[in-house]
């Protein structure tokens, strides 16, 4: 049984003013109807990194954790050719809905801190942006990696606290010149702490359980309010300013992190439970992931 004074925040709430809230229903919608946004273009590009996965076998079972809006992961790994998803979240008032509309085929309400599963029941599970919200995310991760057979995907926002480019330090000089200070702990709305990914926290859980293969893959982000309203193909001179200042700024962290001023402002993590073959360690790299193979324990045959 969890703890009384694990606390989970507000999401409930949030996803019930979905519904109710007139404003709030206006954007929950947008999630549902899937146009072509900016706001789909940003996400859709996140959600190509899975496909080289989705084609190890497009018939594996996958699990989405944290997918409350309707169940937007699942879709998308759908939509990239997945025919076996689970989807799941805390709260399942959008997720009814999504099932209703068609736009995911099976569901449940799960903690991700307790999930009612069996050991090894899925082949990939799957958590995009939801681990920062868990209160306590390594007990969701643990629980995770019980249910999966194969292997744990996260993409989560990179922690630049631990994590920082060669140059990085240069870059953080020119911030202060400029008076822009940056906080070592964020929080949301909703008042949940932000727990940020690293690569060396990953590669320690993993050797804690002894397992040593993992792959990362880093992407860079920008959003804006409002985007989920303005469509790619805008002629509005507003609109299409928004667009050209969105896809700049993304262009301008990637030359950042290629000239070695900055990580990545996503990271994604594949946190495998047996060893990938060539091929699929292959497909990966072809795409730009960096497939590990972590230090052998010397104490264990």
């Amino acid at each position: 049984m969890l703890n009384e004074h694990v606390k989970y925040d507000r999401h409930k709430e949030e996803f019930d003013a979905c519904i109710n809230d007139p404003e709030r229903r206006k954007v929950a919608l947008t999630w549902l109807q899937q146009s072509n946004t900016l706001d789909c273009w940003r996400h859709n590009r996140m959600y190509s990194l899975m496909k080289p996965i989705i084609e190890w076998n497009r018939n594996a079972s996958w699990l989405t954790i944290g997918d409350g809006r309707f169940g937007t992961d699942a879709n998308a790994l759908i939509k990239n050719g997945a025919n076996n998803v689970h989807c799941s979240d805390m709260s399942d008032t959008l997720l009814k809905v999504g099932n209703e509309e068609g736009f995911i085929n099976s569901y449940s309400a799960e903690n991700a801190e307790a999930l009612n599963f069996s050991d090894n029941s899925f082949d990939f599970v799957y958590c995009k942006e939801a681990f920062h919200h868990f209160p306590r995310p390594y007990i969701a991760l643990n629980e995770m990696f019980r249910v999966a057979r194969s292997a744990v995907i996260l993409m989560e926002p990179r922690d630049g606290n631990i994590e920082q480019a060669f140059l990085y330090p240069l870059l953080n000089i020119l911030r202060k010149i400029l008076g822009r200070r940056s906080s070592k702990h964020d929080f949301e709305s909703v008042g949940n702490y932000i727990y940020a990914l690293s690569e060396h926290e990953m590669e320690k859980f993993l050797l804690g359980m002894h397992f040593r293969y993992i792959a990362f893959k880093g992407i860079n982000d920008s959003y804006k309010a409002g985007i989920e309203f303005i469509e790619l193909e805008a002629t509005n001179l507003k609109e299409k300013k928004i667009i050209r200042s969105i896809k700049n700024k993304i262009h301008f962290l990637d030359i950042l992190e290629k000239l070695g001023f900055r990580k990545s402002s996503l990271l994604s993590v594949i946190l495998f439970k047996q060893k990938p073959i060539d091929a699929q360690a292959d497909s990966l790299i072809s795409c730009g992931w960096n497939v590990k193979e972590l230090p052998k324990n010397p104490y264990l045959k």
